[in-house]
Order: C-alpha cells, then sequence, then structure tokens
C-alpha cells in the first residue's frame, strides 16, 4: 500500500509541508472575522498566492494589481522547482489527497488512470479559455481558481455544516448540561450561517472527490487551469527528476500521482506534469532517481542511461489553444451584448439589477466584476451573514459575487471586516469612520405593504431600528396614524429596516439607488459633496409624539 505509507524518507517532508499549509489555510480562514491586527498573516494570504489570478485579473482590468504580486511570485518559483506549489504548498490538492487518503484509497492502484496526454490537454485548454476572455476584458477566472474555489468549499459549505452540527449537538446535550448543573453551556447557542450556493458547491466537489477516486489528483493533472500556468512555467526546472540507473520495472509510472512518467517509458518525464513529490524515488527499488540541481554520479558498471529523451506532446495543438481563445472571446462578446437579458424578461432595459447591493467601499461595478474573485472571504468575515453570493436572477456576470441581503443580515455600520480580508481589493479597506460614509443604497417605502400606509396600523419599528436616523414618522392627508418617510440623504442602505419589518415581504427594502463607489478619493468628502448626512445615531426622538398615551405599535410591550 505504497499511497499509505508516510514512513520514506522522501515524502516524509512533504506531507509535513503539506499538513503544516493545509493548518495554517484554515486557521486563516477560522480567523477571518478576529481583529486583523491580531494575525500574523492576513487571512488572504494563500488568494494572494494564485498564479491564475495574479496574471488573468490584470490582463482583464489592463491595470497591475499589487495584492496578487505573490502569485508572480509563484510562477517564478515553478521555473526553478517545477510544479511544487502544487505538491507542497496548495491546500486544494492537500485536500484532495486527504480525501483519497483517509478514503483508504492506494495511490499505485493497477486500476487507476496512466498518463493520457488527452487528458492532461484539457487544463491548457481551459487557461486558454480564460485567458481569452481575459483578453477581452471579462473575468472568469472564479470558474477555475484552485485557491478561490478551495476557500469556497470551506467558508461557505463546510464552516456552516460544522455550525450547524454543533448547534445541533448542544441542543441535544442541554438536558444533561442542565443536570450537571453547568448553565453557561446549557443556555448557550450557536449562530447557524447559511449560504446560497451550498448546492453548487456540493455538486462540484462530490465530482470532484468522485474523479478523484477514479485517478489521484485528477483536477490537478487534467482541469486545473493555475497548474496549466505553472506547467508552462516548468517544462524543464533547474530542479528536476532524474534518473541515473533503471531497471524499467515500472513501478514509478505506476505511482506517480500527476501521470508524469509514461508506462512505456519510466525513464521519461513530463517535468511539466510533475509534482516533484518524490513518490517515484521511494519506489525505485534500485534507487537510480532522485532529484536534483545536476544528475547524480553512478558507479562504473551500472547500466547508465543518458538524460531522458524529450516528453510525447501533453501540450494541445496550437490550433485547439486557438480556438479556445476565441472561444474565451465570445463568451466574453456574449456576456456584454446582454443576451441573457433575453432569457429574464424582468432584466431587459435594466443597466443595474433592482436588488443588487455591493459591500460598503466596492469599487465601481465595471472595475469590482474585472477584480473579484468570487472566493467568499468577505461573506464569512460577515458578522451579521447579510453577505451572500449572486445567484443568476443577476446575471452571469455577477455570479457568486458579495451580494448584500438585507433581510438576511443587515450591514453592521461599525464592521469593516469585508474590505479587509479582500485579497484582490475588489472592496476598498476603509476605517470605520471612513466605512459609514460609504453609502450603498436607499431604502424604499412600499406603501402598499406598510401596515402604516396600507391598512392604517400603527407602527413604528423601521424608525426605532434605523441607526442613522433616516426613517421619520409624518402625518399625511388620509392617513389615520403617522406613516415612515425615508430621509435619503440620511440612509446608508444598511438594511435594519428591511431585515426587521413585521410585514411577511418587506414593506421597505433598500435599493442600490443613489450609491456612493469610488474608485479612488476620500468617501467623506465625496458624500459631503454628494449632500449626504451619514451620521450613526442621529435619529430624532422615537414614536412618543405620535402614540397616544397607554398605546403601543404592534411588538412592543411594557
Amino acid at each position: 500500500m505504497p499511497g499509505l505509507k508516510f514512513g520514506r524518507p522522501a515524502r516524509v517532508p512533504r506531507r509535513a509541508v503539506q499538513i503544516f499549509s493545509l493548518f495554517l489555510f484554515l486557521w486563516l480562514l477560522w480567523r477571518t472575522a478576529w481583529p486583523m491586527k491580531e494575525i500574523f498573516l492576513p487571512s488572504e494570504f494563500f488568494l494572494r498566492l494564485d498564479p491564475l489570478a495574479a496574471l488573468a485579473l490584470p490582463l482583464a482590468l489592463r491595470e497591475f494589481i499589487p495584492s496578487l504580486l505573490p502569485g508572480l511570485g509563484v510562477l517564478l518559483l515553478a521555473v526553478f522547482f517545477g510544479r511544487v506549489f502544487c505538491g507542497y504548498i496548495c491546500p486544494m490538492g492537500a485536500t484532495l489527497d486527504l480525501f483519497r487518503l483517509s478514503g483508504g484509497l492506494i495511490t499505485g492502484r493497477e486500476k487507476k488512470l496512466r498518463a493520457v496526454p488527452g487528458l492532461h490537454r484539457a487544463k491548457y485548454l481551459f487557461l486558454a479559455v480564460l485567458l481569452g476572455s481575459s483578453l477581452a476584458g471579462v473575468n472568469l477566472v472564479f470558474w477555475g481558481s484552485p485557491l478561490a474555489l478551495i476557500t469556497r468549499f470551506y467558508s461557505l459549505f463546510l464552516h456552516p455544516l460544522l455550525l450547524l452540527a454543533a448547534d445541533f449537538s448542544l441542543e441535544a446535550s442541554r438536558p444533561l448540561l442542565s443536570a450537571l448543573d453547568f448553565p453557561s453551556l446549557a443556555y448557550a447557542s450557536l449562530n447557524p450561517r447559511r449560504f446560497d450556493s451550498m448546492y453548487f458547491i456540493l455538486f462540484f466537489f462530490g465530482l470532484l472527490f468522485v474523479l478523484e477516486g477514479l485517478r489521484p489528483r485528477f483536477w490537478c493533472s487534467c482541469l486545473c487551469p493555475a497548474g496549466a500556468l505553472l506547467g508552462l512555467c516548468s517544462r524543464r526546472p533547474l530542479w528536476r527528476r532524474r534518473v541515473g540507473i533503471c531497471g524499467t520495472c515500472g513501478q514509478c509510472s505506476r505511482i506517480c500521482p500527476s501521470g508524469a512518467i509514461l508506462a512505456e517509458a519510466p525513464r521519461i518525464c513530463a517535468h511539466s506534469e510533475c509534482f516533484a513529490c518524490r513518490a517515484c524515488a521511494d519506489i525505485c527499488p534500485v534507487r537510480g532517481t532522485s532529484f536534483a540541481f545536476r544528475p547524480e554520479a553512478v558507479p562504473d558498471g551500472d547500466k547508465v542511461f543518458p538524460e531522458a529523451p524529450p516528453v510525447p506532446a501533453f501540450l494541445p495543438p496550437r490550433r485547439a489553444v486557438l480556438g479556445m481563445v476565441g472561444a474565451g472571446v465570445i463568451l466574453a462578446s456574449v456576456q456584454y451584448s446582454g443576451v441573457y437579458s433575453l432569457l429574464r424578461p424582468a432584466a431587459r432595459g435594466n443597466v443595474w439589477p433592482d436588488g443588487l447591493l455591493r459591500p460598503p467601499g466596492s469599487l465601481p461595478e465595471a472595475e469590482f466584476l474585472l477584480r473579484c474573485l468570487r472566493c467568499g472571504q468577505c461573506m464569512k468575515a460577515c458578522p451579521t451573514n447579510g453577505l451572500q453570493p449572486a445567484g443568476p436572477a443577476f446575471g452571469p456576470e455577477a455570479l457568486f459575487s458579495p451580494v448584500l441581503l438585507p433581510r438576511r443580515g443587515p450591514c453592521e455600520p461599525e464592521c469593516n471586516l469585508c474590505g479587509l480580508v479582500c485579497p484582490s481589493k475588489a472592496i476598498s479597506s476603509l476605517r470605520p469612520e471612513e466605512k459609514q460614509w460609504a453609502k450603498i443604497g436607499t431604502a424604499v417605502v412600499l406603501r402598499r405593504s406598510c401596515l402604516a400606509w396600507a391598512e392604517g396600523r400603527r407602527c413604528v419599528v423601521c424608525q426605532e431600528v434605523c441607526p442613522y436616523g433616516a426613517i421619520s414618522l409624518s402625518r399625511q392627508e388620509n392617513t389615520p396614524v403617522p406613516v415612515p418617510l425615508v430621509l435619503a440623504a440620511r440612509c446608508f442602505g444598511c438594511g435594519y429596516c428591511e431585515q426587521h419589518c413585521p410585514v411577511r415581504l418587506p414593506a421597505i427594502v433598500v435599493k442600490p439607488l443613489n450609491a456612493l463607489r469610488l474608485a479612488g478619493g476620500s468617501y467623506p468628502e465625496a458624500a459631503r459633496e454628494a449632500g449626504l448626512e451619514l451620521i450613526l445615531g442621529d435619529g430624532e426622538g422615537g414614536f412618543d409624539d405620535f402614540v397616544p398615551a397607554g398605546e403601543l405599535p404592534p411588538g412592543f410591550t411594557e
């Protein structure tokens, strides 16, 4: 069972680095919502290492993104050491390895697929599509970025499931905790979180895990566009597999998880496909395989082979690559054309989707979409669970990007975590005193649904919960009770009013009207120039002036 043995000298360091890297990745994700000053590394550290994002996003934006500079360093690393990032550091690869090992699958089993160049070429074609769309000015990187995908898996799927399981366990053990006189635990509760893309993530990673059962690292070898990019930079790295003595037993080709060693010619290695896992060095019965900068000396009399001949082409034909680049350009053109609106009558003629509320500090929409990785970092960091991945209703260009759904959770006025954790700075990192001026929308009263406007019933919930004092109660003609009016200059768009509205379908909703989104400059200055008065706690009293003595609005008690 070679795939499950950790005692081999070559693989022990690799497994140790993989475990440490995955632990660090998960620890940074766990501390996403903690104060940033307590973290020695930013929570988005791994996302900044993404070589695909570091190349494709600036290409689409036509502008260098300094926060993604470490990703270019990973490309440079591949020139010297090959795809060591895939084999040692990438949390996607570590997760797939962990799944395979925990399931008892053995890397060298005979029934697993061997090196098939046709399958390996798929990732290069995928990369061509993504780069083609970037050339046309459209960001499709989020469909293939391994670091964004694995961050989404842990943040938006596994983390909510663990919270739900912990809450269920706490609820089940409540009688026992009460009997043991642990009141702090008996009355404790967790706030389960839910994200709208959980079923998509379940389907996607379920498929990846099934493919992993067919072949080790199927995603990394055959589908990952970031792996393809690293492969192009490591076709002949300085530190690579060297073969001195070879008995042509073929054990190395059978155990290679990336399929880089050909079964019919085990001395031949496709360095662009090799993860440098060194499994072949462990399994070699004559110890003729090594990883070094220079070939090792071989004793006289042994069977010595010259440097391995060129590998059969794992790259797709040039015409296929150009065709996929063209396909990426066509996809970008379709997105620009707005053809999707023909399938959604409600979208026709709407430049800005009706409920598209971006987090405070978001860049202007066009630049925001080009920068956003759809990694889910900001959604996990949101303390109210209000930030959700956008669904198809907002159009394909906005898919999986963060949208504020106030009914799920409002925007906390003093929270600025979403900007702090964004790896590409699609959301500007604002101080709390700046953030309160970054208006994201305006509340609108739906009079046909409002208890006060439509039914003449006294209700002041929206005014009471508004942290900006943006809702006033006023008597209007033909209204028996005071009715809510929104003061647009004071409304931040936080959504407290929408979340707490007692009507089943909220009678007050936040729309992206007059949202303030800057590519640069000062939010307080821009807000004041626009005539906004966004001051926290600037309410003008409660409902005492409009409620007769002895009466209380619905939902209020003595």
